[in-house]
């Protein structure tokens, strides 16, 4: 709930900008101007860095007795209250031979948040310059030892934070209401009737969540290089971690130029990519099938897909995997193990590490990778839209019309491959698919219009790759 809160306080006062919400309320204490944070760029252009809060600042890993002493403004930022609410409702009408279903559901969400006055702390960058000026590094440090020697993280210090000045509120209400009637009427040889009763289901929830002064809500961060065991503050630019000797050569580059945008490189990209979806499609049948049954189970729960997600790394680079974190959901570890499994045996158990370049090379464990990595993206309600469209004939629709509008084609409803489109159901589940991705589908005639944020201008990536690897994996018997 404090993570939902704070993203949307992001997305609405800084949507293109360089704060960072905060995840965690935990992790507030740890965000103080010149804390170290970790920053973890992805395995694939689509992905966003990750953020990893540490328990340490920039003087305990600094050599020399005199610390830095930072000198940081305060300065009234702004006053925040919103709240934002979801309706939802659902009717399914069936007929069974002699007999009728009906089933109906609504709810409502509402997340209200009330920041009050918030305040901006801000280190004085000029200064910080000249205090670090050839100060030196302790590269015996646990920290620095554990972080330098992995290629795809770098140190980052908080140079900005945004807290509240009181103690506020962030509270969600939510409702749900569902009934179901029917009757159903067999021949086996005797006529039997069936009534089922009106029915009714109703849920309430309503959690309020209070967040004392001084918490931090967002913050932004410069990054930090080191050059031999010399420190380096490089603001405002996309820097490197250089150290001499960490990997038998003078120098390493541990961080590069920002990637493109993510339009371009759907483009650049997207043959690449086929070539991954090719590896799965070549699966055995057998195989196929098994990873698709293993992989839509998990869609159930965001976690259990991260815990793969990170799984699958681990194996990549020659880790034994961990599963620890599912081990109260029986059923969904049973689901992930399965999955680890099928590349076990092909991969072979405890192979030998691969460099970055081999894992992006074509293979299918690479492929399945880079599936988990794409619904890690994906928030819960797009996994749960996604899991309702998981049959065959309706994700070679989705990958269809997902062709259709990359190429600025005609999507026409005659065209036998979109049929599913004209079942009310699938298209309702469609629809709900591609507008948790703010991509909005509407019927006109014969056709499929597409309406797309002018904020990504493009389906999301992540989506995409989504419905491509598991149209790969699904079978006509599914």
């Amino acid at each position: 709930m404090f993570s939902k809160a704070t993203k949307k306080f992001v997305k609405e006062i800084d949507p293109d900008g360089c704060l960072i919400p905060v995840s965690r309320l935990n992790e507030s204490d740890n965000l103080t101007v010149l804390s170290l944070v970790i920053k973890r760029n992805p395995y694939w252009f689509w992905q966003q860095p990750k953020y990893m809060p540490t328990d340490f600042k920039l003087n305990d890993v600094l050599l020399g007795e005199n610390p830095i002493q930072p000198v940081l403004s305060e300065t009234d930022f702004l006053k925040y209250d919103d709240t934002m609410e979801n309706n939802k409702t659902g009717k399914t009408e069936a007929i069974i031979g002699p007999g009728n279903m009906n089933v109906e559901g609504k709810g409502t969400s509402k997340l209200s948040t009330s920041f009050g006055n918030l305040k901006k702390q801000e280190v004085n960058v000029q200064k910080l310059l000249c205090d670090s000026k050839n100060r030196c590094l302790d590269l015996q440090h646990s920290l620095l030892k554990q972080v330098l020697h992995r290629q795809r993280e770098v140190f980052t210090l908080v140079k900005e934070r945004i807290i509240t000045t009181q103690t506020c509120t962030v509270s969600e209400t939510v409702k749900g209401e569902g009934s179901c009637s029917g009757f159903l009427g067999l021949t086996v040889p005797k006529n039997i009737q069936v009534s089922i009763k009106n029915g009714s289901l109703n849920s309430d929830s309503n959690v309020s969540l209070e967040i004392p002064a001084q918490t931090a809500l967002a913050y932004s961060i410069m990054e930090l290089g080191v050059k031999s065991t010399e420190l380096c503050l490089l603001p405002d630019a996309y820097g490197s971690v250089e150290v001499d000797g960490l990997h038998n050569t003078n120098t390493t580059m541990l961080y590069s130029m920002p990637p493109e945008s993510p339009a371009r490189l759907l483009q650049q990209e997207w043959n690449e990519l086929h070539v991954q979806f090719d590896m799965l499609s070549g699966l055995p049948a057998s195989t196929s099938s098994l990873l698709f049954q293993q992989i839509t189970l998990l869609l159930k729960d965001k976690a259990a897909i991260s815990t793969l997600d990170f799984a699958l790394k681990d194996l990549l680079e020659g880790r034994k995997p961990d599963l620890s974190k599912l081990d109260k959901v029986p059923s969904l570890k049973k689901a992930a193990q399965t999955t680890l499994e099928v590349f076990k045996e092909k991969e072979g158990a405890g192979h030998a590490p691969i460099t970055p370049e081999q894992q992006s090379e074509p293979s299918a464990l690479t492929a399945t990778k880079i599936l988990t990595s794409a619904l890690e993206e994906m928030t819960e309600s797009t996994l749960s839209a996604l899991e309702s469209c998981c049959s065959h004939t309706t994700l070679q629709a989705l990958q269809l019309l997902v062709e259709n509008i990359m190429g600025n084609k005609e999507c026409s409803m005659k065209d036998s491959t979109l049929a599913p489109l004209a079942e009310k159901d699938t298209y309702s589940k469609i629809q709900e698919l591609f507008a948790s991705s703010n991509v909005l589908l509407s019927k006109e005639e014969e056709l499929i219009q597409v309406e797309i944020s002018s904020q990504q201008e493009h389906i999301p990536l992540n989506l995409c790759i989504a419905i491509f690897s598991l149209t790969s994996l699904s079978t006509p018997t599914d």
